[in-house]
């Protein structure tokens, strides 16, 4: 049931943790019988290797990951007979609570046992208090750049206090995008908005409109990388960014819920910070090989495994639950 591999390579603490674990039944999926393609990363070297369930773990690389360029095919009613496939297979849902319900009744209707167990929780950032004046700047914004579902929705409470101003909005992704959409709905926000072909900071600075007279307001986690605000500033924006929130790593757990998650087939991280929260409290050494599968969001988590040299580590071409979903449903059978 466990991958092996025959190579090896703080700030508000919370004082526990409420977990529970989410488990209930349903049906498997229909995954097309289609071939694709990962990379293999690691000791400085990236080449093409050709995918398949039996070899994705293999001693073929330690560092055999994404990104798999595939979504799930939804669950059926039709497919119910074959729930054994995945019968007592439990994947660990990591982000915060609250943020896991979309992606466990995805699992749980293909019959997959879900863990919850939040590593992460969101704090208000040091310039969450200037939002609300920011966003009635005089002078207006060319665009308010908004790249994750959290900051949407520190945005929202932000401009609400700030009398719900309609401003041209760019959002990452369709997630992000989706925060905001009853607003666009009820007509409160009419601005243009913006959302890239990829669902990522790199693209969103080559494609958002911009030039030598654009202001662009960027309300942020503290712990976002400055790729955003460094290519639109080289690109001649004056971008202002605030950090309005931040995650802070969880720091205890249940005894019992952690066994659970150690003896899991699949752990998922929504961020870096919840790679880095379970290294904490798992305490299981990177080269060891009883590690489970690890299945990310996107690029950006899997970077923070590859970094702490993880085994086993995969993400979708495209950010996004849809990706990632099919992602854990390939690392379940890799794994079995």
């Amino acid at each position: 049931r466990r991958a092996t591999t025959t190579e090896g390579p703080s700030a508000h603490i919370m004082s526990s943790a409420s977990l529970h674990a989410a488990v209930c039944a349903g049906v498997r999926p229909q995954v097309a019988s289609k071939r694709f393609c990962v990379t293999s990363v690691g000791h400085g070297a990236s080449s093409p290797v050709s995918w398949s369930s039996i070899g994705l773990f293999s001693s073929s690389g330690r560092f055999l990951r994404g990104p798999l360029s595939m979504k799930a095919a939804p669950a059926t009613a039709a497919a119910s007979k074959e729930t054994e496939q995945y019968a007592g297979r439990c994947v660990v849902l990591t982000r915060e609570e609250g943020k896991n319900g979309d992606m466990c009744s995805r699992l749980t209707a293909r019959g997959i046992d879900c863990l919850e167990m939040p590593l992460i929780e969101t704090v208000n950032g040091a310039d969450r208090d200037a939002l609300p004046a920011a966003l009635n700047d005089p002078e207006g914004w060319t665009w308010v750049c908004i790249t994750s579902p959290e900051a949407a929705k520190v945005f929202l409470k932000g401009w609400t206090e700030a009398g719900r101003p309609d401003l041209p909005i760019a959002t990452v992704g369709a997630g992000t995008a989706r925060i905001l959409a009853e607003h666009y709905a009820s007509g409160a926000l009419a601005a243009p908005t913006f959302t890239p072909s990829k669902a990522n900071a790199d693209t969103m600075v080559v494609e958002l409109p911009v030039d030598e007279s654009s202001r662009v307001l960027y309300p942020a986690s503290a712990k976002a990388a400055s790729t955003l605000q460094d290519g639109l500033a080289a690109r001649g924006a004056t971008v202002t960014r605030l950090d309005t929130y931040s995650t802070e790593n969880v720091t205890a757990v249940d005894p019992a819920v952690l066994a659970r998650a150690l003896a899991a087939d699949v752990v998922t991280f929504g961020s870096p910070s919840a790679v880095k929260a379970w290294m904490a409290l798992s305490g299981l050494d990177p080269a060891a090989s009883d590690h489970p599968a690890y299945a990310c969001i996107g690029g950006t988590s899997a970077k923070a495994c590859d970094k702490i040299g993880l085994p086993g580590v995969l993400f979708p071409e495209d950010p996004g639950v849809d990706g990632w979903e099919g992602v854990v449903l390939k690392a379940l059978e890799a794994a079995s």
